[in-house]
């Protein structure tokens, strides 16, 4: 039995941040990017998270609204990964190796989900689907599939796999590391998504017959896929432009 704890729930996104500070610490120089501006750009980077968390929960709320669904989110951290990029750009970070930043955010920022997600696992919220077997939280009435553990074992394994990808690939293309770990977080989203519990049937299928979650990491997947793509055409244009 766990009882709901919203303050280890907040701690855990403290927590996230110093493991992204670290990350960044240890692996600024891979990327070409001063400690100084790794510390500044870290400190921004978790600003923007916050900013975008609370903008994607903004808009999940107003969603739910407009179909008549009372479901609600003050937050909701999936934002800090489609928001973050652009978010940065209006602070004026002095390294403008854009590339190059966003390859070294990569594993701190799905770290701070990661961090988030088990915090959603102590605090019951973001549950899976009512089960004999699940986890049972204090005051309430069932148990439910423990999807937020199966997330986060799954983005744990999204981050080794992407940056053995980054290290060891031959023609690893500056820039990609980004897209790379979201599109493939995207599709694990999207599959965990189909074990979550919703209050009502109907937000199952709430666009398309897909959930609000589903239609974001399908959004997220194809935006990530179009710029590894422009990325990598560009990198290979780069060696004729040279020697032309």
């Amino acid at each position: 039995m766990f009882e709901k704890s919203g303050i280890f729930y907040d701690a855990m996104y403290l927590v996230g941040f110093a493991l992204m500070m670290v990350w960044n610490l240890a692996d600024h120089k891979r990327y070409g990017i001063k400690k100084r501006d790794a510390v500044l750009t870290t400190l921004y980077t978790y600003v923007c998270g916050v900013i975008g968390a609370l903008m994607m929960g903004f808009i999940y709320t107003k969603v739910n609204a407009a179909f008549g669904f009372e479901e609600n989110s003050n937050v909701a951290i999936f934002g800090a990964v489609v928001f973050t990029p652009f978010l940065l750009l209006i602070f004026p970070i002095k390294h403008r190796q854009w590339k190059s930043i966003m390859d070294m955010l990569a594993p701190g920022i799905l770290l701070i989900l990661t961090c988030a997600k088990f915090g959603c696992f102590i605090n019951g919220c973001c549950v899976g689907f009512v089960c004999d077997w699940g986890v049972h939280y204090k005051n309430s009435d069932v148990t439910n599939f423990p999807v937020q553990i199966f997330e986060v074992a799954t983005m744990l394994l999204v981050l080794l796999l992407t940056q053995l990808y980054v290290r060891k690939a031959k023609r690893f293309v500056a820039g990609t590391a980004y897209p790379i770990t979201f599109a493939v977080y995207s599709v694990t989203r999207f599959c965990w998504e189909l074990f979550r519990f919703y209050p009502e049937e109907g937000m199952r299928h709430l666009i398309c017959g897909l959930t609000f979650w589903q239609c974001v990491c399908c959004v997220t997947f194809v935006v990530c896929v179009t710029i590894i793509a422009v990325l990598t055409v560009k990198a290979r244009k780069q060696p004729e432009i040279q020697e032309q």
